[in-house]
């Protein structure tokens, strides 16, 4: 699965950002620092799905907002996202 940044904008609250992935648009809203640490994760995560051949597996869960959103690995080399509304 891709998952990329389609919209991000600054509001009262921290920043509003809107993912797009093959599931559809996923809509996050959460602290500054939420979302760097989303940004972080996500990144690593890309990288490290080309060189991954193994089984599936989570690698980490960070909550936005009133979401907990997991990103992880695939078998077949490709990124895993699930988003979670608390």
């Amino acid at each position: 699965m891709n998952l990329s940044v389609l919209d991000a904008h600054k509001t009262a609250d921290g920043i509003a950002v809107t993912l797009i992935s093959e599931s559809g648009l996923h809509e996050l809203e959460g602290s500054v620092e939420e979302m760097a640490r989303l940004a972080t994760v996500m990144r690593q995560v890309s990288v490290l799905a080309p060189l991954h051949d193994g089984e599936l597996v989570w690698l980490e869960e960070i909550t936005v907002g009133s979401a907990d959103v997991k990103l992880g690995l695939s078998a077949a080399g490709r990124t895993r996202v699930l988003i979670r509304r608390t």
